[in-house]
């Protein structure tokens, strides 16, 4: 049996961590060492916990968290736990601080195999943190970790994610056709290339209008964009080549035409250099 002196400093361990969250200032005992040294904080606590693990680099411990959490709470309890949950990974990916927007990414793709509640509701919050990420983020490396992120929910959910697929493969093709902006060009083409791996079906949709606007990506000033435009392509024409249709000779043709256009006297080095990718993959 505990002795007065340990219940009294697990006491004031749990005290001193409740006002540390609410007042912000660093604390002694930090909410992860609670959590892996047994003490199981409830509620928001907890949440601050896992997530310190994340800020801290290590994402691997979430899960196992929020399932204990799963089975310790019940019915009322774990659904303000979640919303607690979904609040905190919201309130990190809108941060201005990258670090925080990389623990929101890495806390949504640990997640999405974990059962939490609907999974209807799971499915609609994440999606719609990435959808804020991709509008508002520009480091390239949240985004490519949102877009993997992307590709892990649009894998999992099958049928539920449909709505969630299709509109981002809209949405990315409207920022390909549109005015420049540099970071949404990147994420159209990290996005694209997501969704027709793990979404092939939905995708399919929508090569005519991927294979128009690519190009655009392909030819752009940054070199990272061409990069990944052109493994956006790769994933379209391995679409392509398992579906039989009677446009793939039509779109075969239309790409190399372009890739033609794109290597005139005339063209820019970023044109040569991303009609050169398309024709490495036309030759694959």
């Amino acid at each position: 049996m505990a002795s007065q002196g340990e219940g009294n400093v697990g006491l004031h361990q749990l005290l001193s961590l409740h006002l540390g969250i609410l007042s912000g200032v660093a604390l002694q005992v930090r909410p992860h060492r609670l959590v892996l040294e047994g003490i199981r904080p409830r509620g928001s606590c907890v949440v601050s916990g896992v997530f310190w693990l994340l800020q801290e680099g290590s994402s691997q411990n979430l899960a196992k968290h929020v399932e204990e959490e799963a089975r310790d709470l019940g019915g009322e309890s774990f659904t303000r736990f979640m919303d607690s949950l979904y609040e905190k990974i919201h309130a990190l990916a809108e941060s201005g601080d990258v670090s925080d927007n990389l623990a929101a990414v890495r806390a949504i793709d640990e997640l999405i195999d974990v059962q939490l509640g609907e999974i209807a509701t799971k499915i609609a919050k994440f999606a719609s943190c990435l959808r804020n990420v991709f509008e508002h983020k520009k480091d390239s490396e949240v985004l490519i970790n949102a877009s993997r992120a992307l590709g892990h929910l649009a894998a999992t959910g099958g049928a539920l994610t449909a709505d969630v697929v299709e509109y981002q493969v809209k949405k990315s093709l409207e920022w390909l056709q549109g005015e420049r902006v540099e970071n949404h060009r990147l994420a159209a083409v990290l996005i694209l290339k997501e969704m027709a791996e793990n979404a092939p079906t939905v995708f399919n949709v929508h090569v005519s209008d991927f294979i128009e606007a690519v190009w655009v990506a392909l030819r752009d000033p940054k070199v990272q964009v061409r990069e990944r435009a052109v493994k956006a392509l790769r994933a379209c024409l391995c679409v392509i080549e398992k579906r039989e249709t009677r446009w793939r000779v039509q779109w075969y043709y239309r790409m190399f035409e372009r890739t033609q256009d794109g290597l005139g006297v005339n063209a820019s080095v970023d044109s040569i250099h991303g009609s050169l990718l398309a024709v490495g993959e036309l030759l694959r």
